[in-house]
């Protein structure tokens, strides 16, 4: 079956040909399909979180069962354990018991996301609330893990293997940067440092930088408040965390003024501060440069937001990477869907062989005459 380009991606590609800037736009779907089947989206870490919450709030005759009271104790008895220092042996076991205490758990609660994380922020705290999420994010990934991702990545591109790897997304965002100095910024509303682990892997992996014919020389730079350092220079590229940055455990802790964007509140107060550093660079973005949205649902009401104030005011396209596969229903509901994003000034890129193709796709692009 031959392989058909999507709807405007001639557009996307003149753009790339005409060296326009470009700026991503990046949501959780580009940590789609990690490795070992973790799932990385909202509705995960959610029910991550809540997991922890239930225990705090049910009382044990509520459930109807007497494992829960030993259920609700485990909980907060790993709630402290894990603001506490955690030794070499036993950190293992922690993290087996962290992320098998909400699989013994079955609710369903028809409540928004930002609903749902504010009754886990309400009921934990600010310091277990963050904790919890960054042991979402890393718990069951290593740096070993998303390198061997990159490794497999390379050896797709070398046709070395037909097996689609792991991150596939991910690594082609980060092969597409690498490969076009037009990228001049990425804005991400994803918590996780992944994306500066597979750009800094590829770019110093032998096996990709004999692939590819000039790889940029740049230091990924995370921006996640307002003192941050942006560095406009060539040799940089500045990703903004627009609803904040957790490092890894042993990395440099993220500045005082990081602020988390998850709960009803924290929403609240980030649309209300229109002058905010992260409302206003990304307003900068949207209505001066060519932008790229990719793994976002554009769902979330500050993102429509934001695309309605510059609606019919912006000097580039803005593009927006979306796929389906071949079922009629979704087919019907994509269709409605692309065309409300059209009638809000988006240029769809929707690809019906699904969301491997096009992100290969991406990763394809080049910058000027190359």
């Amino acid at each position: 079956m031959e392989k058909r380009k999507p709807l405007h991606w001639e557009q996307l590609e003149d753009d790339f040909k005409k060296e326009r800037s470009i700026v991503l736009f990046l949501g959780a779907g580009i940590d789609f399909e990690a490795p070992h089947g973790v799932d990385y989206s909202w509705d995960a870490l959610l029910n991550h979180l809540l997991s922890y919450a239930v225990m705090q709030l049910l009382p044990a005759d509520d459930m109807g069962k007497q494992m829960a009271d030993e259920m609700s104790s485990s909980a907060k008895k790993l709630i402290k354990e894990m603001l506490c220092e955690v030794d070499e042996n036993n950190k293992e076991v922690l993290k087996k018991r962290l992320f098998g205490l909400e699989e013994q758990i079955d609710f369903d609660f028809r409540f928004p996301r930002d609903v749902k994380a504010t009754i886990v922020k309400q009921t934990l705290g600010n310091e277990v609330y963050v904790k919890l999420i960054q042991d979402f994010l890393y718990g069951r990934m290593e740096k070993k893990e998303i390198e061997e991702a990159g490794k497999n990545y390379v050896d797709y591109l070398n046709n070395k293997t037909a097996i689609k790897p792991s991150f596939f997304s991910l690594f082609s965002i980060a092969d597409l940067i690498l490969r076009n100095r037009n990228i001049r910024a990425v804005v991400t509303q994803n918590y996780d440092q992944f994306l500066c682990d597979a750009i800094l892997f590829l770019k110093n992996y032998p096996d990709y930088k004999s692939l590819v014919k000039e790889v940029r020389e740049i230091t990924p730079n995370t921006i996640c408040d307002w003192k941050g350092k942006i560095d406009f220079t060539y040799n940089h590229l500045n990703i903004y965390h627009v609803h904040g940055f957790i490092p890894r455990y042993d990395d440099i802790q993220a500045p005082k003024d990081n602020k988390i964007v998850l709960s009803m509140d924290e929403f609240y107060e980030d649309s209300r501060n229109v002058y905010s550093w992260q409302i206003a660079s990304q307003l900068h973005f949207l209505s001066q440069y060519t932008c790229l949205f990719c793994g976002l649902s554009l769902d979330d009401y500050t993102n429509q937001r934001l695309l309605h104030y510059v609606k019919g005011k912006h000097h580039g396209n803005l593009y927006y990477i979306t796929a389906g596969y071949d079922d009629e229903k979704k087919k019907i509901k994509d269709n409605i869907k692309n065309r409300f994003h059209e009638k809000n000034g988006l240029t769809v890129l929707y690809d019906e062989q699904g969301y491997g193709h096009i992100y290969r796709m991406l990763g394809e692009l080049k910058y000027g005459k190359q």
